[in-house]
Parts: C-alpha cells; structure tokens; sequence
C-alpha cells in the first residue's frame, strides 16, 4: 500500500526549545498499526528538490495543536530520526510494531514563524 499526501508545515506543533535556543515546527501525520501489520515495513518519504525538513516517528498518538503533551510527555528520543537539519527528500524505513504512532516532519528555526510551505509526501506499507 502506498498513498501521496500534502500538508502545510505551519499547520503543526509549533514548540521552542529554551535549551538549544530554536523554534521547532512542522506537519504530522498519525499512524495506527493492527497485530497484522507487525513486521511489516513502513517507509516515509518526503519529496523535494532542496532542503525542506527532517522526518521523526513518535510512540504515541499526539494531536499537533496540544503543545503540552509534545512538550511533556513525549519523551526525549524519536523511534526514528532521519537528521536534525533540513534534507533533500528525506526518507526512512522502520519495522512496524502494533500501536499508534506520530510522523513529525520538522524545520527549525531562530525566529518563532512557521513557515506556510506545502510539502509533499509518502506514506508505503509493505
């Protein structure tokens, strides 16, 4: 199965980290996996010509606009982590375990603006 999405990266979590001094936005997506699905393989591409974004798979459902539950109970390390700076089409594959999850196609910034830019992706479960 493999399905084509678009999504505006403002429409998001829009989060900033104190620490690294950075404002974080981007796209989600969410994922629901079956006890059927287990061991098959999940590959997320994104498509682009220049650097756009870098793609995160979370355990967890999260809604994009509760900034509270990114923020507190996310936990500090994805599942998949493609970079932590923008990419040309990035993409990754992972071995599916039932659950839901959250693709997170993140773009950083100094300034707290989330750019309004369409993105295009892939979604392919084999």
């Amino acid at each position: 199965m493999k399905e084509a999405f678009t999504a505006n990266m403002a429409h998001g979590p829009q989060l900033y980290s104190f620490a690294l001094k950075r404002f974080f936005y981007g796209a989600y997506h969410i994922l629901n996996f079956s006890e059927q699905d287990q061991g098959k393989e999940l590959k997320v591409t994104v498509e682009s010509t220049e650097p756009v974004c870098w793609i995160e798979l979370w355990p967890a459902v999260y809604d994009g606009q509760d900034w509270v539950r990114w923020t507190t109970e996310r936990g500090e390390h994805p599942l998949v982590h493609t970079d932590d700076q923008p990419q040309v089409a990035p993409t990754f594959t992972w071995r599916i375990q039932p659950g839901g999850y959250t693709v997170y196609f993140v773009k950083s910034s100094l300034v707290r603006r989330a750019s309004a830019e369409i993105i295009k992706y892939q979604i392919e479960i084999n």
